[in-house]
């Protein structure tokens, strides 16, 4: 299970923090800056070379609700939340400071590091870089790479309705989409506003002149292999994840308004079951639609961009194995575990990575049985910023202020705003840390990173902490 998890913005988790009192202050201003991040444009400049620079302008808001002087108006511009990044700005000598910062003892485990220039590509320093790691849940910026690369930021997935086997039927056809809410309220809702079962309930009704049909048939036919990825353990299932299956609502949680809530251990029925009541159908039954059936109704989730940013901002793990598995059925035609490594693999190869020992058995990185490096997600990072994924880069969390690094960085606080990632933690096995993504120098540079622990006996907020530091030790040297 991932810890960094606990830390999500908009839904209720299950393990609240209490922030300490001195961060009291900063934890205030943190939450009155995240409003100005929503009036920030972020626009992404892709170099020759196949790198990226972030250029942050601030820009006004009308919504202010109230009649404001004309001199008076725009206000003032608001402090900037992210460092800006300079084209011309010098290459900081990482190989002067990067050594000690990582024999911190609190790093001692095995530690595989890589940073790298943004705009350039070059490698600036490494440090077992090529040793293949668990990498918790930094996986999700693979998943998040080969979504936007192969269906797209637009993509959204369907759920469909189609005649049945007899006039007083109907098959609920599953697509994969997790997010599906009852009545238009649910869990994603505040980041991925997708499709409700009312609404697919009322097209039917409507398509079929508002007769109600007595069956309703389950189609799953779609997913095709195991409720869980390889390695990861059956009490996962309970709370850091769910059983997958290719239609859910509220990601088969019990309870929609928590993170870690109990799952349904068949959640598709009970969609079907669900959606059977707001049709006015009867029974439920297992059923595969017959080929070139007539479509009644269909609804879609959220466009991927929101999938991305809802499972990358709060780590959410059924989720980006649902993603993967959607992106697999686009890419190899198959929704299953294998089809999904495939996606993955042929998705990095595309992006110049280099492959050797990298093992993917799910999207989510729950799994302790996958294996990146460090070499390997900067690489990935680096050739999406050339390509259509690059939107990979909007959704990471901003340390200090969203996501999974919104508590984060309190013995680093110069790094707030400054540095961007993905953030990896397992309980099962433990001595399992990661942190992936940007940063920005002093003096305006774009870098890449990834730093991954595995094996460390310091505990998960002591080494979080030193990975805190060392990024942001490296966004201020004078090197």
């Amino acid at each position: 299970m991932s810890l960094s998890d606990n830390a999500d913005p908009k839904v209720a988790s299950s393990t609240p923090h209490a922030a300490p009192a001195p961060q009291q202050a900063r934890a205030r201003r943190r939450r009155a800056l995240t409003r100005v991040l929503a009036a920030l444009a972020i626009v992404v400049t892709v170099a020759a070379a196949g790198g990226l620079v972030w250029q942050i302008s601030a820009v006004t808001s009308p919504r202010t609700g109230t009649l404001t002087a004309p001199e008076a108006y725009p206000p003032a511009s608001p402090a900037p939340v992210l460092a800006g990044s300079d084209a011309d700005a010098p290459l900081p000598d990482l190989a002067a400071v990067l050594p000690g910062l990582l024999a911190d003892p609190r790093l001692n485990g095995n530690l595989s590091a890589s940073f790298a220039d943004a705009l350039t590509g070059e490698v600036l320093f490494e440090q077992e870089s090529t040793t293949p790691l668990a990498p918790a849940s930094s996986m999700k910026v693979v998943t998040a790479v080969a979504a936007f690369q192969h269906l797209g930021a637009e993509y959204r997935i369907p759920t469909t309705v189609v005649e049945g086997p007899a006039e007083d039927s109907v098959v609920l056809v599953a697509g994969g989409d997790p997010t599906l809410t009852v009545d238009g309220e649910g869990y994603y809702t505040p980041y991925a506003d997708g499709a409700s079962l009312k609404e697919l309930a009322d097209l039917v009704l409507e398509a079929r002149g508002g007769t109600a049909p007595a069956t309703v048939y389950l189609d799953t036919s779609v997913f095709t292999d195991t409720v869980a990825a390889s390695g990861v353990l059956p009490g996962e299932l309970a709370t850091s994840t769910g059983p997958m299956a290719p239609i859910m609502v509220d990601g088969g949680r019990m309870n929609k308004t928590e993170k870690y809530a109990e799952h349904y251990p068949d959640p598709a029925m009970v969609a079907a079951q669900q959606f059977a009541d707001l049709l006015g159908a009867a029974t439920v039954e297992v059923g595969t639609a017959a080929e070139g059936a007539a479509e009644l109704a269909v609804v879609h989730s959220a466009p991927m961009s929101a999938l991305v940013d809802s499972f990358i901002l709060t780590s959410d793990n059924l989720l980006s194995d649902a993603v993967a598995l959607q992106t697999a059925l686009v890419v190899e035609g198959e929704m299953t575990w294998a089809a999904m490594s495939a996606a993955h693999t042929s998705t990095l190869e595309s992006l110049g990575v280099d492959m050797a020992g990298l093992v993917f058995h799910d999207g989510s990185g729950l799994s302790p049985d996958d294996r990146m490096t460090a070499q390997a997600f900067t690489q990935m990072l680096l050739g999406a910023a050339g390509s259509q994924a690059s939107s990979v880069f909007e959704s990471l969390p901003v340390a200090g202020y969203s996501g999974t690094l919104e508590d984060r960085f309190g013995t680093a606080e110069e790094g707030e705003g400054v540095v961007r990632g993905k953030t990896g933690t397992l309980t099962q096995p433990t001595g399992v840390t990661s942190l992936t993504g940007t940063l920005t120098t002093a003096d305006g540079r774009q870098l890449i990173f990834s730093l991954i622990s595995n094996g460390h006996t310091t505990g998960t907020d002591a080494v979080e902490t030193a990975m805190d530091e060392v990024t942001t030790a490296v966004s201020l040297c004078d090197c």
